[in-house]
């Protein structure tokens, strides 16, 4: 017993000299090298008067461009396309070919409308225009599908009073429930620029935005239309587009 003892002293020092193990912390996460990119910011379209950005490159809910009226077509200069989209709806007052009686945009849309509607859809047809008459049907679909949110609205490019007159009764035949309006020179030259190709359609918002141009009545513009509308009907408000 006691030949061990030693022994066992010895072991207990041994053990006692050994260091403790340190603690032990979570590695960090390395930092990124490089910055994240940022999502292209949004920028209003060209329209009335324009939104300035701020220092980060958008534009504040509160600054996207407004107006009291709608603008007189008088305003707008001659331009080889016409309206670009973000803008405002110029006005469109004058005779409705199909009744006789006076038509104001402005009652449907914009800032001083009577009665306004989520979404509308101004065509440019001719009474010569074989897709204009394919599209009426097709529009009063539209119209019906969103009974009380959508209007349409047709404007002649006929000049001579025959094919105006016969324009109107294309229209009729055709079951669209829509004005057909007699424009002046100052309108056609506002909306449409130097360009009179037809049908031409402009689908506008609540507040007279124009979101988005149409062109012809091919395959295409028939797939696309009804979500262009539906856009419309869900945005009432200025869309500020991006970059």
């Amino acid at each position: 017993m006691r030949s061990l003892l030693p022994l066992m002293l010895l072991l207990v020092a041994c053990s006692a000299s050994e260091p403790a193990p340190e603690a032990t912390e979570a590695t960090p996460a390395p930092e990124p090298t490089e910055a994240p990119t940022e999502a292209a910011t949004p920028e209003a379209a060209p329209a009335a008067t324009p939104a300035p950005a701020t220092a980060e490159g958008t534009t504040p809910a509160a600054d996207v461009p407004t107006i009291d009226v709608l603008p007189d077509p008088v305003s707008f200069p001659d331009t080889p396309k016409g309206l670009g989209n973000g803008g405002f709806t110029p006005e469109l007052a004058h005779t409705d070919l199909r009744t006789g009686e006076a038509f104001k945009l402005s009652d449907w849309t914009g800032p001083t409308a009577a009665e306004p509607v989520d979404a509308l859809v101004v065509g440019f047809t001719a009474s010569w225009c074989g897709p204009c008459k394919q599209s009426y049907p097709f529009l009063q679909k539209m119209q019906e599908e969103n009974e009380g949110r959508l209007k349409v609205v047709l404007v002649t490019v006929d000049a001579a009073q025959p094919a105006k007159e016969k324009h109107a009764e294309v229209v009729a035949a055709s079951g669209l429930d829509a004005p057909l309006l007699d424009p002046s020179v100052d309108t056609l030259r506002a909306w449409l620029g130097q360009k009179r190709n037809v049908p031409h359609f402009y689908v506008v918002n609540k507040i007279g935005e124009i979101l988005v141009q149409d062109r012809g009545f091919g395959n295409n513009v028939k797939r696309v239309l009804p979500g262009q509308i539906r856009f419309a009907l869900n945005h009432p408000e200025y869309v500020v587009r991006r970059k």
